[in-house]
């Protein structure tokens, strides 16, 4: 075995603290942490996400990756994450057919899921986090096709540019464009740490991704993807209840509103009007969440995990 398929199997103990800290923020924000000091900015964890894709990504590719194996890195990916997400959605469906009164499919709107389309049709979401997979899905495709641009001599220099292309690109849609230096900030510290990069070659281009980071994002979406990178930096251990939430943090991100919000709900509805009440309503959607999570993830999420592993780039 190579130093390089070596490397690539490594597991790298600070991407399970940055799955588990992100999953369980947005899972606490949308279970109705909206109004409750620290957890209403849980939904800045998708910027960790981001951040986290833009390197691991990057660091699963092997290091002979060419254009002719983007339709095997498609295919991987396919299989990693569509049969969870599609069964996400089809508990969607079945939930809200008993949970909404006259509540009839619309299954256009269900095949722009399975498309990643809802943000170019002006179709609705199931879920409030389906809108980032699709930018996940926009990432893979860029990844597939032009990884061999930015791990080059000037690559830093490559994704400095596309972010300032971010900042002067305006849409009226949220794609990969407008959340790229996220992204970005993610494959630099990859290229510093697996190309070899000196900290002075991705200094000055890391700068300029970060501001255009603050214009193109906002400042708290971009603090908290580079609390994500400082996350990658720190030298922290296994920790078995991290790596649990880690294990379970895409399963989680999936389920969680459609199970634990709408527990939440439900209980808010059947028990008296009190705080007390109101707390054994939350901390029991949030409990169902994560059982929920686990059953899902044993399921359904590491079959899927495990056969795309075994496909191999050779």
């Amino acid at each position: 075995m190579t130093a390089s398929a070596t490397r690539q199997k490594k597991h790298i103990h600070q991407v399970d603290y940055i799955r588990a800290i992100a999953s369980l923020a947005v899972a606490l924000f949308h279970l109705g942490g909206k109004v409750l000091p620290v957890i209403k900015y849980g939904w800045l964890g998708v910027y960790m996400f981001f951040l986290l894709s833009g390197f691991i990504i990057c660091w699963a590719i092997p290091q002979n990756y060419t254009w002719r194996l983007s339709g095997k890195f498609i295919l991987k990916r396919i299989i990693r994450i569509e049969p969870p997400y599609i069964t996400s959605i089809i508990l969607a469906i079945i939930i809200n057919f008993f949970w909404i009164d006259h509540y009839h499919p619309d299954w256009l709107n269900a095949v722009c899921h399975v498309a990643y389309l809802n943000v170019f049709l002006a179709q609705p979401y199931l879920s409030p986090v389906y809108w980032t997979l699709g930018i996940e899905f926009q990432f893979y495709l860029f990844v597939a096709f032009c990884f061999p641009l930015f791990t080059g001599k000037w690559g830093q220099w490559v994704l400095a540019l596309l972010s300032v292309c971010a900042l002067l690109i305006k849409l009226p849609i949220v794609t990969l464009i407008v959340c790229f230096p996220a992204f970005a900030l993610g494959i630099l510290y990859y290229l510093y740490i697996a190309k070899a990069k000196s900290l002075q070659s991705v200094l000055i281009p890391g700068i300029i991704i970060i501001v255009c980071g603050i214009y193109s994002l906002g400042i708290l979406q971009t603090a908290i993807a580079l609390l994500a990178l400082v996350l990658l930096l720190l030298p922290l251990k296994k920790r078995p209840i991290v790596s649990f939430f880690s294990k379970i943090s895409f399963s989680l991100y999936l389920t969680h509103d459609m199970i634990g919000a709408n527990t939440v709900v439900w209980l808010g509805r059947l028990l008296p009007k009190a705080l007390l009440f109101n707390g054994i309503a939350y901390v029991t959607g949030f409990a169902l969440s994560i059982l929920f999570a686990w059953v899902f993830y044993k399921l359904i999420e590491e079959p899927c995990l495990k056969f795309s592993q075994k496909l191999s780039y050779q």
